[in-house]
């Protein structure tokens, strides 16, 4: 009885030790196959960084060389928005420039501070010569073009499998005031708006009208006049999601709204929906506005500035972090007034932005 059941426990012993040598063996292996660069980091990994930055295919763009021009009129602009909140951190930046289709005649003007982005222009090329700034924002997330976002988004939407091994394009478009990625899987081309990462229901003819539209010149900042500055930004604590509060479809649209209206409409800490009806999609709406930035110069005073001297971007989208023409704006559709739910403004005083000391 002794000696079976020491065999018995050798045998047990045996299996025990076996069994441990084969999990052993399937963690390592599990192991080896996690991306190495987002293994035993000390942070938690989500499944999507792992398949988007080690499985995805390289999506990515490459800065090229820019007319010096350009450069001159892109560095000139980001020098005088420096000036103020929230562009002070790009008194020091360096930039990466890189061509928007079709054509090349837009350009995205990345501002870098080391290898972080923290802001970006969207400069583009006049039909009269010269470049326009067709818009422009600051921060470090949530920007058009962005690379991160892009692959979360094709991950979380399943579009590109997580072993794709396949034909893969990436394009960075622009049509007037509509960041667009064209991406090409095998034969199948998708449209996404590269602002708010969402897939746009065009075909490639519709893509095409979209895209060769006629952008904004009227209404922007022009290399071929260097004598306008720019005021500091004014922002509220406006509703920036037009989905979250649908009053505004009811109300009216605010027709012909000069600057200084747009300053009272918006002293209450109030905001404004913008739509184009027919048209949403080739214009990334509906969204909010939530402030604007006045652009002036130098001898136009407080209260006389006419609009031939001054210009006008309003604050728009998430936190408002893209300025957009405000009189192309106006000039694609319409606005509605969104009620104040009663937060207070920021930026200016509410005495900055009467009607008679508020921007023209």
């Amino acid at each position: 009885m002794k000696i079976k059941t020491r065999q018995k426990d050798a045998l047990g012993y045996r299996a025990r030790l076996l069994l441990c040598l084969c999990l052993g063996l399937m963690l390592f292996s599990a192991s080896s196959a996690f991306p190495a660069e987002l293994s035993a980091t000390g942070t938690r990994v989500t499944v999507t960084q792992a398949v988007s930055k080690a499985y995805l295919p390289l999506l990515e763009m490459t800065p090229v060389a820019s007319p010096e021009s350009l450069q001159d009129f892109a560095s000139q602009t980001i020098s005088k928005l420096s000036a103020n909140p929230p562009f002070t951190g790009w008194k020091h930046a360096s930039t990466e420039y890189f061509p928007l289709g079709p054509g090349t005649h837009s350009w995205l003007v990345n501002v870098m501070n080391g290898e972080q982005r923290i802001g970006y222009l969207i400069i583009t090329a006049a039909e009269q010569g010269g470049y326009v700034l067709s818009e422009y924002g600051a921060g470090s997330y949530g920007l058009p073009y962005s690379m991160q976002d892009l692959r979360q988004f094709l991950v979380q939407q399943e579009l590109i499998p997580s072993h794709f091994s396949g034909k893969l394009e990436l394009d960075a478009l622009y049509a007037p005031m509509l960041p667009v990625w064209k991406l090409t899987i095998d034969s199948k081309t998708f449209y996404i708006n590269a602002s708010l990462l969402q897939v746009l229901p065009w075909s490639p003819s519709q893509a095409d009208d979209v895209l060769h539209g006629k952008s904004a010149g009227s209404g922007t900042l022009s290399s071929l006049d260097t004598a306008f500055s720019p005021l500091p930004v004014y922002l509220t604590e406006g509703q920036d999601d037009p989905y979250a509060d649908l009053i505004w479809l009811s109300a009216p649209p605010l027709a012909n709204l000069s600057t200084d209206k747009l300053a009272l409409t918006l002293a209450s800490g109030g905001s404004l929906a913008f739509q184009s009806r027919g048209r949403n999609d080739a214009l990334g709406a509906p969204f909010m506005i939530t402030g604007f930035q006045s652009w002036r110069t130098a001898d136009s005073g407080i209260g006389t500035a006419s609009a031939s001297s001054s210009i006008l971007y309003a604050a728009s989208g998430p936190e408002g972090r893209r300025y957009l023409p405000f009189g192309a704006l106006q000039h694609s559709g319409t606005l509605h007034k969104l009620p104040s739910s009663g937060n207070a403004a920021l930026g200016f005083t509410s005495g900055a932005v009467s009607a008679g000391s508020g921007p023209k």
